[in-house]
């Protein structure tokens, strides 16, 4: 006799016959018929013990497997954990993750959390979480285990592009605050705006610290005081709500695409700037790594392609793509990629990133004794030595500081600006 699940997909079969109402051809229809075979079989035949649900899921999760790495089922716990991923505070270790090549892969740890002052750095492959291997996990079981009591410590087993052996890396779990925005006052002549994320209030947070600055310039300088260019550090930026990546890049635009989204070969959506609240049209670099992803790729396109901003750095993650999340009956989620993102000029941002216009390497060139730089070894008693130079240098935020001196003769912009 069937089982109460090969009931309920039997049930389920026949309408989906009837009715037609799922857009599937002749062979996918057949298909159905012998996965409930094996179904069947399953059930009628098996030796061991096993769980409907479980299996119910298991087949679920395969389907997905077949589509991308972040088409993902989630069971009630992981989709309740991302729920608080959106509201900047959480507790866990700081770190946003995704599949890649099969691999779960470090899009970036976010700024002055657990996972950043570790040693995490984006690209890194997290072969095992607190020994149990992550190959074949899902995305969300994967986050699950990351996260954990306050207090509480979790061991990473890292393998790293140019590490010869695998390592591992403990961080204790922390509240994770997530302030988006961070800024400071360069030289009393540029404003930096470091951004970790994009949540709820990003791009009034990026009006405000403007404001701020303005503020501070003008306390040092004087009323007529103005920028002489904007750095926008997106380094680090895992991404997060397209809306506020939109609002941020339309702070920067008049007029112009910001990104366009389309599915299947044909646009759905398309957002333009819009010249009300726009900033002055100071210069302004934009600064990207590995970690930068999504929303921040979206920024980071848009003012490229709309030639607002010098795009400095290496190049971008490479996660371009539009998720829906699908609230199921039992308080599971199913997280579905249905579009995917394009630049102005019509470029896929998913798996090819944002390429700078300056590449910039995270660390500068080592220098031969001649003064020449040299990719090659340093020597064993100057080595420590220059790893600690290195480490508190900021070589990209240097770079884009120097580019902006170079096009913009000191206080030119001391006309006032109302921000």
């Amino acid at each position: 006799m069937k089982s109460r699940v090969c009931h309920v997909l039997t049930t389920l079969l026949l309408i989906l016959v009837s009715t037609r109402s799922f857009a599937m051809s002749d062979d996918g229809y057949a298909n159905l018929h012998i996965f409930s075979r094996v179904l069947h079989y399953i059930e009628e035949n098996y030796a061991g013990k096993f769980d409907d649900s479980t299996l119910i899921q298991g087949a679920i999760r395969g389907m997905l497997d077949t589509l991308d790495p972040h088409s993902v089922y989630m069971s009630p716990d992981a989709y309740r954990e991302l729920k608080v991923d959106t509201r900047g505070r959480f507790d866990g270790i700081g770190i946003e993750v995704s599949i890649k090549g099969g691999h779960l892969t470090v899009i970036s740890p976010i700024k002055g959390t657990p996972a950043d002052f570790a040693g995490i750095y984006a690209g890194d492959r997290i072969v095992k979480i607190n020994g149990k291997v992550t190959q074949g996990l899902g995305l969300s079981e994967a986050v699950g285990l990351m996260r954990g009591k306050r207090g509480s410590r979790v061991v990473l087993t890292i393998n790293r592009d140019g590490v010869k052996d695998n390592f591992d890396i403990a961080v204790v779990r922390r509240i994770i605050k997530v302030p988006s925005v961070a800024e400071k006052l360069i030289d009393d002549r540029f404003a930096y705006l470091s951004m970790v994320n994009f949540q709820q209030g990003t791009a009034r947070a990026v009006e405000k610290a403007m404001k701020q600055l303005r503020r501070e310039l003008v306390f040092k300088r004087g009323e007529s005081a103005d920028f002489d260019g904007i750095i926008l550090d997106l380094r680090k930026n895992p991404g997060g709500l397209l809306d506020q990546a939109v609002a941020v890049s339309d702070l920067f635009l008049s007029e112009g695409t910001i990104v366009s989204t389309e599915t299947r070969g044909k646009e759905i959506d398309r957002s333009i700037a819009r010249e009300d609240g726009t900033f002055p049209n100071y210069p302004v670099v934009v600064l990207i790594d590995r970690g930068s992803a999504s929303a921040s790729e979206i920024v980071a396109g848009a003012l490229q392609d709309n030639k607002r901003a010098v795009i400095m750095g290496t190049r971008s993650f490479g996660k371009g793509s539009v998720q829906t999340v699908i609230d199921l009956d039992d308080g599971s989620g199913l997280k579905l990629t249905i579009a995917r993102y394009l630049t102005p000029s019509g470029k896929s941002i998913q798996d090819e990133g944002i390429i700078p216009d300056v590449i910039v390497e995270q660390k500068p060139p080592m220098p031969k004794k001649g003064g020449e730089p040299d990719s090659g070894a340093v020597p064993v008693e100057e080595k420590d030595e220059n790893d600690k130079q290195t480490e508190k240098r900021d070589y990209q935020l240097e770079k884009a500081i120097e580019y902006l001196n170079g096009i913009v003769p000191a206080h030119e912009n001391d006309k006032g600006s109302s921000l």
